[in-house]
């Protein structure tokens, strides 16, 4: 079996910064990072790179956790490997709304990963008739710079306003207007039931019964973190919200960790947990904890030295108790 000191799980920009950081607080210390797949091929480039150049310190396995035994994880291929510490950085996915006809081609799910945003937006110019379905942050955003590109585009909200969740009123209706006033058509209280046309896209039909002809859509209905692995690895999390931390982003399990979009964030006003993922956040969580996983002093060879210090220190205030106790007597007779 082996035995790694770290192990990074995920294939998300968060876990190569956590893996990077670890490995220069911890150069000692060997570490696994594990991804699930290599679809994402700029991610797995920069982790091949970045493992080429830590002496062997950091390997690269394209696996699965199926499940834990203690501080051992069994992999898809029945291998075994043990941790000290484990960091989940699974991220999230888009939200898939139940819509008919969702898989043809032209039609587009919007998660939070920035390069696969751009490969979008290439894609969209490339296009006539746009529908954005989703009248978020990022949809309104994706709006805005195609209109600019002299696109037809229509933006579907399913609440009675633009941005809902991001900003007041006033705001949002200054978006409506930006996108209004450049040709752009903006469609509230609404969904997308139905994705008209044969292999590929043709036209939306709303949930009115209205259809509006698109040969290109793109779905921003908000992310989902994923917390399969949390199952497996038996500790607590929140489908809708993610992997439950606390403050120093340890799981409920000392020795599991977790970071970005698959762990649960909480609500400094209302301290419950956030109904949105703070992607802003997650590469500076992520260099955080890969500098923290151990204690400072253990991992700097400092322990002994510190234990001493300790005991030095002890026993220069056992031999001082007996004059402390007699200036405390001392005093008290003076206050009497």
């Amino acid at each position: 079996m082996q035995k790694y000191n770290i192990v990074i799980y995920g294939l998300t920009e968060a876990a190569l910064v956590c893996a990077n950081s670890a490995h220069k607080t911890y150069p000692d210390k060997n570490i696994a990072l594990i991804f699930p797949d290599n679809n994402k091929k700029f991610i797995s480039l920069l982790s091949e790179n970045l493992a080429s150049n830590s002496n062997g310190q950091i390997s690269v396995l394209y696996k699965t956790i199926t499940a834990r035994e203690a501080n051992n994880l069994i992999l898809d291929d029945n291998e075994m490997i043990s941790f000290d510490k484990l960091v989940i950085a699974t991220g999230s996915s888009p939200i898939k709304p139940n819509i008919e006809g969702i898989e043809k081609e032209g039609v587009f799910l919007i998660d939070k990963d920035f390069q696969n945003i751009n490969r979008i937006k290439k894609l969209a110019l490339k296009c006539e008739k746009i529908v954005v379905f989703g009248g978020g942050y990022i949809g309104v955003e994706f709006a805005d710079e195609l209109l600019r590109e002299g696109k037809s585009v229509t933006v579907i909200e399913r609440s009675n306003r633009l941005l809902p969740s991001s900003f007041d009123s006033e705001i949002s209706l200054s978006a409506q207007n930006i996108i209004e006033s450049q040709g752009g058509v903006v469609i509230l209280n609404n969904k997308v039931k139905e994705v008209c046309g044969n292999d590929r896209i043709e036209a939306v039909k709303l949930r009115s019964g209205e259809t509006i002809d698109c040969d290109f859509l793109m779905i921003s209905s908000g992310s989902r973190p994923n917390v399969e692995v949390a199952e497996k690895l038996k500790i607590v999390f929140d489908y809708d919200r993610g992997i439950l931390i606390d403050d120093y982003f340890r799981t409920s399990d000392k020795d599991i960790f977790a970071i970005g979009d698959c762990a649960a964030k909480f609500d400094f006003f209302r301290g419950d947990l956030c109904s949105f993922l703070m992607q802003s956040l997650k590469l500076q969580e992520a260099e955080l904890v890969g500098s923290n996983l151990y204690s400072v002093i253990y991992n700097r060879g400092k322990l002994s030295s510190y234990l001493t210090y300790q005991k030095k220190l002890l026993g220069r205030i056992k031999n001082q108790e007996g004059a402390y106790e007699k200036s405390h007597l001392s005093l008290r007779s003076l206050q009497s």
